[in-house]
C-alpha cells in the first residue's frame, strides 16, 4: 500500500525527489526515487553534530568550554542567514552545548561554522567513514562563496540519513547514550514545515531539515505508537510544491504504518 500510494504521488514530478521510509516495528525499508546523493542542503549539520556529541563522549571535547564571538564570524555580513548568532552582538560568550542546542534546533549557521572549525572536517569525515557511510561528505563550512564559487560542495545521501535515524531509533548510533542525547535534542528542532505540519503538537517527531535555494530536505523519526523513519530530498524543482509533496507522503506513511 505504501509503495504503490507514495509512487503514485511522486509522478510527474519535475526534477530530482527522494523518499526513504523504515517501518520500525518490522524494520521494513522502501526506497524511491533517488535515495543516494545530493548536493548542498543545512542536513549535512547533521555530520557535524554526531562528531560533536561523540567527542564529547570520549572526553576529547567539554560541552561547557567556552567560545566567544569574534569578527571573523561575522565576515559574511550582506547575505541572509539562517539562525541567530549572526544578528547578535560580537563578544557573546558560548559554551559547545550553546553551539549544539543552536544548530538541532534553528539550524544556526554561525553556530554550525565554528562548531566545525572547533572538531575539523576531516575529523568529522572520518568518523562518518568509520561508521560506515561513504556518500555524505563534509566538503566545506555553510556559506563559504569562495568554495561554492569553485564548484565545491557537501554531500548528503537519502539513505544515509535514514539509517543514521534507524540506528539512533535503536540506540546504536556512536553508543546507547548519544544516541538518546541526540534523539531527544533533535525532538526540538523548529522548522516544522514538512513532516511534523500533519501532526498535533502533542506528536513528537525528532528530525533535522536543510534548505537551500533550489533544494530542501526534511528527515527523521516520527515518534507515534506505530514509529516510523521517513527521509525525503526535492531538488531542481518547484520548492513549495515539493512541500506540499512531502506532507503528503508523511500522511500516507502514518495512515499505513502498522
Amino acid at each position: 500500500m505504501i509503495n504503490t500510494a507514495i509512487t503514485d504521488r511522486l509522478a510527474n514530478i519535475d526534477g530530482k525527489f527522494g523518499v526513504d521510509y523504515i517501518n520500525l516495528n518490522t524494520g521494513q525499508e522502501f526506497c524511491f526515487g533517488n535515495c543516494q546523493i545530493f548536493s548542498g542542503s543545512g542536513a549535512i549539520m547533521l555530520m557535524t553534530l554526531i562528531e560533536c556529541f561523540r567527542a564529547c563522549e570520549s572526553g576529547e571535547l567539554d560541552r561547557d568550554s567556552r567560545f566567544r564571538l569574534t569578527h571573523k564570524d561575522y565576515e559574511d555580513t550582506d547575505n541572509p542567514s539562517y539562525g541567530v548568532l549572526k544578528y547578535l552582538h560580537e563578544g557573546i560568550e558560548l559554551t559547545v552545548s550553546d553551539l549544539y542546542n543552536l544548530i538541532a534546533t534553528v539550524s544556526d549557521n554561525v553556530a554550525f561554522n565554528i562548531l566545525t572549525d572547533i572538531l575539523g572536517i576531516e575529523k568529522i569525515n572520518s568518523t562518518f567513514r568509520s561508521l560506515g557511510y561513504t556518500e555524505m561528505k563534509l566538503n566545506r563550512k555553510i556559506n563559504d562563496y569562495e568554495s561554492m564559487s569553485r564548484g565545491i560542495q557537501n554531500f548528503v545521501s537519502i539513505r544515509e540519513i535514514a539509517s543514521i535515524f534507524h540506528r539512533m531509533y535503536l540506540g546504536r548510533l556512536i553508543s546507547e547514550n548519544v544516541s538518546e542525547s541526540l534523539l531527544s535534542l533533535l525532538k526540538q528542532h523548529q522548522r516544522t514545515s514538512m513532516i511534523p505540519y500533519v501532526f498535533k503538537e502533542t506528536v513528537p517527531v525528532a528530525h533535522m531539515t536543510g534548505f537551500d535555494e533550489d533544494i530542501i530536505i526534511d528527515g527523521g523519526i516520527v515518534l507515534t505508537e506505530n514509529p516510523f523513519v521517513l527521509v525525503m530530498a526535492a531538488q531542481d524543482t518547484d520548492i513549495r510544491k515539493a512541500q506540499t509533496i512531502m506532507r503528503d507522503i508523511t500522511q500516507i506513511c502514518y495512515l499505513n504504518t502498522k
